[in-house]
């Protein structure tokens, strides 16, 4: 492990930094193929039986850039292939992902350690060179690097007994590239990713080399372990870090993996079928995932520049992003018994506050018990709950005084019932349900 305390730091009053007012922050990142735009990466990003192959996945670059354009920009577009002539295919100006790159790469090419074929090195050093002219023009740098490094000796992260070397170096290369980039730019805010958790990707989850359960806790812990010290390094050089593992936690932990009830299968397809976590490859996150990154770098990039950007809605990515419709889990519960604020058994409750409590929309029935003090208990269902929220509101009157039932006499158990409890006075009550955000 590095002791970074005993190095000299130079720090800058980054919170201080913003975007000229009414601009959008520009924004350089410095990374792999989780960074390039997915219309250039069409191995993975476009389904296998489409040909010519059109990529149909984007990447949290391509989300921000066009979801909320007034707010971010990565810098002029090139749309053709080989319009840049260093390393990259084409795209946003300020975006060097680099398929394949590893933090090693990058530390061999910031150094000038150019590859012995002398094309390659060439395409090196015009993008260094390149990179070095833009950190001048930009508000921020993110690196986004790490899952390649991980992937490179996965079978030593997963079976030696000692970590292997590739974890400490991706800590010392991510130090270098940062540094780097503060000897050219002092004050510029730099954010740092924690690496992603490729143990958590289809490929490597489901690969048979990779079941033994001892050694799947203990790689994941290591994981844990270099972002722990990645974290540990931004700290130490002032910089932001982007909780990047937090995706890869939820992807492992959440079963199925959901977004406001909306189901995404772990399996990958190879149509790039819109509900998947992952490209056909079953290692690259598909759009949903890329939606989720892209608000991670937004948290990012508001702590570390004072922007204001705003995060993207989770019906915002499943509508703008996958492409589905948001209204789906109710959709398919409802069937024809109409839209989610009707009331055609004429029981009171809107079809929304019945899918909620799973009543039935058509049959008026009650899904209330009382307790023996008169409080009021109701048992909402778990997977509706996912797709809208419900408030508990009372009256005295009937009339325009409802109000909501205030927090300390709500009670929530372990198996999701809810009890109101009464505070001495005559209430009616009601459910308002909304779907969620």
């Amino acid at each position: 492990m590095i002791n970074f305390r005993s190095r000299t730091i130079l720090l800058g009053l980054f919170s201080c930094w913003t975007a000229a007012a009414g601009e959008p922050l520009k924004v350089l990142a410095i990374g792999d193929s989780l960074t390039e735009e997915y219309r250039f990466e069409l191995p993975f990003s476009a389904p296998k039986s489409l040909i010519p192959p059109v990529a149909n996945t984007t990447s949290w670059v391509e989300i921000l850039a066009t979801r909320r354009a007034d707010h971010f920009s990565m810098g002029s577009y090139e749309a053709e292939y080989f319009e840049y002539n260093d390393l990259r295919n084409a795209g946003y100006k300020f975006n060097y992902g680099i398929p394949g790159f590893t933090a090693l790469n990058w530390s061999a090419l910031i150094n000038q350690n150019y590859s012995s074929n002398i094309l390659l090195a060439l395409g090196e050093a015009r993008t260094r060179s390149k990179l070095t002219d833009h950190l001048g023009d930009v508000d921020a740098v993110i690196i986004f690097l790490g899952g390649n490094d991980l992937k490179s000796d996965y079978s030593g992260i997963f079976r030696d007994d000692d970590p292997p070397p590739v974890m400490a170096q991706l800590l010392e290369n991510l130090a270098e590239i940062h540094d780097f980039i503060r000897s050219r730019e002092p004050g510029l805010p730099i954010l740092i990713a924690t690496a992603p958790d490729i143990g958590s990707t289809y490929v490597i989850a489901t690969h048979p080399n990779y079941q033994d359960p001892f050694w799947k806790i203990r790689a994941r812990q290591r994981i844990m372990t270099i972002n722990e010290e990645i974290i540990a390094l931004a700290a130490s050089r002032g910089a932001t870090v982007i909780r990047i593992d937090h995706l890869t936690d939820m992807i492992r932990d959440r079963a199925p993996f959901q977004i406001n009830g909306t189901e995404f299968s772990f399996t990958p397809d190879d149509g790039n079928a819109p509900l998947h976590i992952f490209c056909h490859d079953g290692f690259h996150p598909a759009s949903m995932a890329q939606g989720i990154i892209a608000n991670l770098i937004i948290d990012g990039l508001n702590q570390a520049t004072n922007a204001v950007i705003p995060p993207l809605a989770n019906r915002e990515i499943l509508a703008s992003v996958v492409g589905v419709n948001p209204d789906q889990p109710y959709l398919d519960w409802a069937g024809d018994a109409g839209g989610m604020i009707d009331n055609p058994d004429g029981d009171g409750l809107t079809n929304l506050a019945e899918f909620l409590l799973g009543t039935s929309p058509t049959k008026a029935d009650s899904p209330w018990s009382f307790t023996r003090d008169g409080g009021l208990r109701f048992l909402p269902l778990e997977e509706p709950l996912r797709f809208a929220g419900l408030e508990v509101l009372q009256s005295t009157t009937l009339d325009n005084d409802w109000t909501a039932v205030p927090e300390n006499r709500i009670e929530i158990f372990s198996n999701g019932t809810w009890i109101i409890h009464p505070d001495g006075a005559r209430c009616y009550y009601r459910i308002a349900a909304k779907p969620r955000p």
